[in-house]
């Protein structure tokens, strides 16, 4: 059950199991930096020439940070393309991998889709990462499309999968659930 808190805060949080997650805002860029840079994700989100993370803290950027009792567990880049698509980036600890990721992404989705009124969200996924790529269909994304040969990664192009979902899409998803 996902339950909306203070809209004026931006924060939702999730009760699952016992376990308690929330989603909120954040402008806290050292720990964005923190959750970047981490061992198991940098190398997924990082393009050749790129040594360090230095995530950018404007506007245009929604840094929704993702925590739990143990403290943050994560972070979603949200990016706006216009007033009705939106591009997503996931980054989460492995600590909540699994089905606590899936619930993380729930709440952005409810989030998204029904407090900001989102009309689409997509994301690009290099092809190599098989993880990401299952983790977004799990989720309810579809394949729309490859960018071919649009990131770097040792020393060779790689192809991007864009994925994305509806508005329309989501609820039909949620009202299954």
């Amino acid at each position: 059950m996902l339950i909306l808190l203070d809209p004026h805060l931006q924060c939702q949080q999730i009760r699952v199991g016992g376990m308690e997650m929330k989603l909120e805002r954040t402008h806290d860029m050292k720990t964005v930096k923190d959750i970047l840079s981490h061992p198991a994700i940098f190398p997924h989100i990082h393009e050749d020439g790129l040594n360090e993370i230095v995530p950018p803290d404007s506007g245009a950027f929604h840094w929704m940070l993702i925590s739990d009792k143990e403290g943050a567990a994560g972070v979603y880049m949200v990016h706006y393309h216009n007033q009705s698509c939106v591009e997503m980036h996931t980054c989460l600890l492995p600590r909540i991998w699994g089905a606590k990721a899936n619930d993380s992404v729930k709440l952005l989705s409810k989030y998204l889709f029904h407090q900001l009124g989102v009309k689409k969200v997509i994301t690009n996924v290099p092809d190599y990462n098989k993880l990401a790529l299952r983790f977004a269909k799990v989720n309810g994304m579809k394949i729309e499309g490859v960018n071919r040969e649009s990131y770097l990664k040792d020393g060779k192009l790689i192809d991007q999968i864009m994925l994305g979902m509806t508005r329309k899409e989501w609820i039909c998803q949620s009202q299954d659930q």
